[in-house]
Parts: structure tokens; sequence; C-alpha cells
């Protein structure tokens, strides 16, 4: 009799331990998920629907290259970063323009799903130049940073 109230208080310890342990994985499930994704969180959802391809970063670039050096279209999240360098000579409207061309490249469920900076920078040293603009998802323009006194 002994012996059997022995191992019954083990085998309750034990399964006492397994249920302690499997409730401190559970919580710490529920607290910390998906610790690799927590830098977007669900922010993301539905991008895979809305994926910005190779052929519209060419066509932005291809829109730009009359006025500018260089061109780069990059993705980082929710967000379309397009960053040119325009050349020499070029004025502060040619910029903004080239700027707003750059929306027509892409498609109305892209515009309506990712915000698009335009930074803009000339090879000149220049008071005017860099210039920013940005379109958050739900406007239909872009929003320029604040002129400067010509140079």
């Amino acid at each position: 009799m002994k012996l059997r109230r022995k191992y019954i208080r083990i085998f309750l310890a034990l399964v006492l331990v397994a249920l302690l342990a499997g409730g401190l994985l559970f919580l710490k499930e529920m607290l910390f998920s998906n610790d690799e994704k927590v830098i977007y969180g669900n922010r993301l959802k539905g991008i895979e629907k809305v994926k910005i391809s190779e052929e519209t970063k060419n066509k932005v670039k291809e829109s730009m290259q009359e006025n500018t050096t260089s061109v780069e279209v990059r993705l980082a999240g929710k967000i379309i970063y397009i960053i040119a360098k325009v050349k020499e000579g070029t004025t502060l409207e040619t910029a903004k323009a080239m700027g707003a061309k750059t929306l027509e490249c892409f498609s109305e469920e892209e515009k309506a799903f990712y915000d698009i900076q335009v930074m803009i920078d000339s090879e000149a040293e220049t008071n005017q130049f860099p210039i920013i603009g940005y379109k958050h998802h739900t406007k239909s323009e872009l929003k320029w940073t604040k002129d400067r006194a010509a140079s």
C-alpha cells in the first residue's frame, strides 16, 4: 500500500510538471508568436495580391530617363521608394513634373495599396534640391516638401 501511494504521488507530480510546461509553452506562443515577423506584424496583409513587378519598376525608370542620370526603384513593405538624380540645369518644376509622371506607371490598384515616395536630387550643388514627394495610398497626388529659395 505504501509503495502504491509513493508511485501515485510521483505520477501526479509528473503530470503537474507536464501541464505546467505545456501551459508555459502555450502562453509563450500567445505572447511571442512569429518572432521573425515582428517587424511588420499584420501590416503587410494582402501584399501578395498587389505585387510590384520588375516591368513596372522599369516603366518608372524609363519615364524619368530623359532628365536623370540615375533612377532607383525599391520596395520596402508597403512603400515604393523612387530615388532619382537629375541632370544639371533641371528646374524644380521639371523635377516635380517627372515625379508626378511616375504615378502614371502604376495601376489604380497599386496606387491604392502602396505609399509612394519620390526623392529627387541634383548633380549640381543647388539650394532647391533635394526634394521629396510623398503620396499616401488614400490620396491621388504627390505632396512635395516646401520649396526653398532659388540658388
